[in-house]
C-alpha cells in the first residue's frame, strides 16, 4: 500500500511531476498494492485547482482519506473507496471510524461542501495563493535568508537557509522566524525534513486583502535579525 499527501506538507511542499506520480501508481498496482490519496491536509480545495489535491497528478486512487477540514472544526472523517475494497475489509476485519458520520457530523460535512460551492472557494484560493506567493517573493528579494517560496493555492512553504548560494537549511532560523511571527499575531508552523520550511496554510477564508499582514510581519522579523 502506498500513501501520498497531494501537497507533501510534511516534506516542505514539494511539487511533484504528474508523470512521476503516475508511474508510482502503476508500479504500486503492478506489485499488488493499493494507492491511498491522503486528502486530510490537501483536500477540500486547499490547492485551488480542484477540490482534491490528487487530481493535479491525473490519477485515480484506490482509497481517499478525508479529515480535519471536512467539518470545518467539527469532528468528522471519511474513507472513500470502491465497493469491492470495502467488502474485502468487511470480510477480513472489523471496520469502523472514530469520527464517522453520525447525523450531526454528516450535516456539518455537507454544509462545508455547500459553502465551498456557494462562495466559489476554489477561485478565491487561487487568487489568494498567487497574491501570497508574490508578496512573500517581494520580501525574499530583500532578505537572503529566504531560499525559496513555493506551493499551490493556500498550501505554501517558505524555505529558510543559512546561505542562499548553497541553500543550506537553517532550522534554528526558521524556528526563530516562526516565533517572531507569532509575537506579531501571525501563526505559521515549520516543516520539511530539516524543519527549515515555514508552513503557511491560512484558512480558506483568507483573501488577498490579508496578504500584507503576513508580509509586513515577515519583513519585520527578518529585518530584526537573530
Amino acid at each position: 500500500m502506498a500513501i501520498l499527501d497531494g501537497v507533501l506538507t510534511s516534506d516542505g511542499f514539494l511539487d511533484l511531476d504528474p508523470g512521476y506520480v503516475q508511474d508510482l501508481v502503476r508500479r504500486t498496482h503492478a506489485a499488488g498494492g493499493l494507492w491511498v490519496a491522503d486528502e486530510v491536509q490537501g483536500g477540500h480545495g486547499r490547492t485551488g485547482d480542484a477540490l482534491w489535491s490528487f487530481e493535479r497528478f491525473g490519477i485515480v486512487p484506490d482509497l481517499v482519506t478525508l479529515g480535519k477540514p471536512m467539518g470545518n472544526g467539527h469532528p468528522v472523517a471519511a474513507v472513500i473507496t470502491r465497493r469491492e475494497i470495502a467488502a474485502a475489509f468487511a470480510e477480513g476485519t472489523v471496520f469502523f471510524s472514530t469520527f464517522g458520520g453520525n447525523p450531526v457530523s454528516a450535516a456539518a460535512a455537507l454544509a462545508v461542501l455547500d459553502v465551498i460551492e456557494d462562495e466559489r472557494i476554489l477561485e478565491r484560493v487561487r487568487e489568494a495563493g498567487a497574491a501570497l506567493r508574490a508578496g512573500v517573493g517581494a520580501v525574499a528579494a530583500r532578505h537572503p535568508a529566504i531560499g525559496d517560496v513555493r506551493g499551490m493555492g493556500l498550501a505554501n512553504g517558505i524555505e529558510i537557509v543559512r546561505d542562499p548560494a548553497t541553500r543550506e537549511p537553517d532550522p534554528a532560523g526558521a524556528a526563530a522566524i516562526r516565533d517572531g511571527l507569532r509575537d506579531r499575531g501571525v501563526l505559521v508552523g515549520t516543516t520539511g525534513p530539516h524543519g527549515n520550511v515555514l508552513k503557511v496554510r491560512p484558512p480558506l477564508a483568507f483573501t488577498p486583502a490579508e496578504v500584507p499582514i503576513l508580509t509586513a510581519a515577515l519583513d519585520a522579523v527578518l529585518a530584526a535579525g537573530p
